[in-house]
């Protein structure tokens, strides 16, 4: 009777280890990293996984801080951004450690996670647009506009945005809740509202690269959506479509009717697939995007309602087309250096682009104004200069792996190449 008794006991102590060791192997976690700050307070960021078949809610990260020695200073918990993680779902988290004393002899840390079965929410929050600045002070500033496609009202409305580095890891974590109208969190059936996050974590925004947003509610969540982070002083913005995703060429789009077609496809794949995955072609797109979203939603508007702005504008789409192509065979030729790759790349597109689009033009104008001669003594210095400035700046942004140098950098590079062949242009006229 009394082994009995002692036997209770034992199987439910063996059945909640069993089950806390099931819990926990529910989950992995990536993309961790992690910083001090001016407050003597560690921050952990990274990303929990679900692994298991099933959403799970009620999570509760434990993160455990060892010193060199092995031996556990603290223990802290926290929970990560989303309620509820789907099946093969992941959310970003901030573990603290809060004891300032004792930071110091804080060598490592582990992870682990429990929670609880929950039902998968449905996915009908939209993420419609996005646009970032990082200010000088390092503030970073992401405005987000969503929209609930549900039937239920999403009360609690949030969007979270994670920022991270070039080598994929979890640097900072910024969220905020919905603002449809004053004192109001909620989105009603088709309503849309917008999000200002702000991150201030100064010793961490100037490390970004990109950032994913996610919107969730007690009712609903979203689809992740991935953005290039914007460099120093300049805005991004991106317009997204219903399914999430980066709209392609907005005035290529409005000329051809549908981002599905070949030709705007091409120009988003050499976006995505050649100027994106490189870190000069990724700071050269952030000034790009800036100057072209400035206007092109405007002059897409109008070029859809103007059928002679439509086929002007495909006309002169097919040669960039060529020249994108000849750019990629440069890219594949370099690609054993993907820095190396994309700056070939960027000179071809660039001197096919002033020689194509620009010289003619210039030449145009030239025979307008009805003055023939050409001075180009100081061009050509003014040109050098140019030239120097920009490659030392690459070189530097590269070096220091600043995205404000090398923005500055592709972007004078790229104007001097283009000024270079128009100048050759019309020096070959004897101009």
């Amino acid at each position: 009777m009394q082994f009995r008794l002692l036997a209770v006991p034992l199987m439910l102590a063996l059945l909640t280890a069993t089950a806390s060791q099931a819990a926990a192997q529910e989950f992995t976690f990536h993309n961790q990293s992690s910083f001090v700050d001016e407050t003597k307070i560690m921050h952990v960021y990274g990303e929990i996984k679900n692994e298991s078949g099933a959403a799970i809610k009620d999570i509760l990260i434990t993160a455990s801080f060892y010193d060199k020695d092995g031996n556990l200073l603290n223990e802290y918990q926290r929970q990560p951004e989303l309620r509820v993680i789907g099946p093969g779902g992941s959310a970003p988290f901030e573990a603290l450690y809060l004891d300032q004393k004792t930071v110091d002899r804080v060598a490592n840390f582990t992870l682990s996670a429990t929670g609880q079965p929950a039902e998968v929410k449905p996915k009908q929050l939209k993420i419609l647009t996005s646009n970032s600045r990082l200010d000088v002070l390092g503030t970073y500033y992401i405005n987000v506009i969503a929209r609930n496609d549900g039937d239920l009202t999403a009360t609690n409305a949030i969007v979270i945005a994670t920022l991270y580095d070039k080598d994929g890891k979890v640097v900072s974590i910024g969220r905020a809740l919905a603002e449809p109208g004053y004192g109001s969190t909620s989105l009603a059936s088709g309503q849309e509202a917008g999000f200002g996050i702000v991150v201030t974590e100064k010793l961490q925004t100037y490390k970004a690269v990109r950032y994913s947003l996610v919107a969730d509610s007690d009712q609903y969540s979203s689809d992740v959506v991935v953005l290039q982070a914007a460099g120093l002083g300049v805005g991004s913005t991106t317009n997204l479509n219903g399914n999430g995703q980066q709209s392609g060429c907005l005035i290529a789009t409005a000329a051809f009717g549908s981002e599905l077609a070949p030709q705007v496809q091409k120009l988003r794949t050499f976006r995505d697939g050649v100027a994106l995955q490189t870190f000069a072609g990724s700071s050269f797109m952030n000034v790009f995007n800036s100057w072209y979203y400035s206007f092109s939603p405007a002059v897409a508007d109008y070029e859809r309602e103007a059928s002679w702005l439509k086929g002007l504008v495909r006309t002169s789409v097919y040669p960039l087309l060529g020249i994108l192509d000849l750019s990629t065979a440069v890219y594949d030729l370099l690609s054993f250096n993907k820095e190396a790759a994309i700056m070939g790349a960027g000179l071809t597109a660039s001197s096919l682009v002033g020689a194509i689009y620009f010289a003619p033009l210039s030449v145009a104008l030239v025979l307008a104004s009805r003055k023939r001669s050409l001075k180009a003594g100081k061009v050509k210095y003014v040109l050098v200069a140019a030239w120097l400035a920009s490659l030392v700046l690459v070189l530097f942004g590269e070096i220091l792996a600043s995205s404000e140098l090398m923005m500055a950098g592709t972007s004078l590079l790229v104007l001097s190449v283009i000024s270079t062949v128009v100048l050759a242009v019309m020096r070959a006229i004897r101009w």
